[in-house]
């Protein structure tokens, strides 16, 4: 195996990005928070705010999140792709 395409070693708690892309009209952010809360609890301070980019009728946003453990990050995901609007995440 190539050493190269390893991946990283992560130390949780480790702080992440995700990006949410959906449409415009039924994607809102506070269902996202909502999400992230109730599957990881209360995020540090400043981490409840998100950044927004809309594009035609879609909008992303990014949320920075602290997962607790590496099983964390998968139940969340699965949860919002179920919101309504939710076209992808990064």
């Amino acid at each position: 195996m190539d050493e190269a395409c390893r991946r990283p070693e992560i130390a949780y708690p480790a702080r992440v990005p995700m990006k949410i892309i959906g449409r415009q009209e039924e994607l809102r952010p506070d269902m996202v928070m909502e999400l992230i809360v109730a599957h990881l609890g209360p995020q540090p301070e400043g981490d409840e705010r998100h950044s927004a980019n809309c594009k035609g009728a879609f909008i992303s946003y990014t949320f920075w999140v602290t997962l607790p453990h590496d099983q964390a990050e998968t139940p969340l995901r699965e949860a919002i792709q179920k919101l309504p609007g939710v076209v992808m995440q990064l």
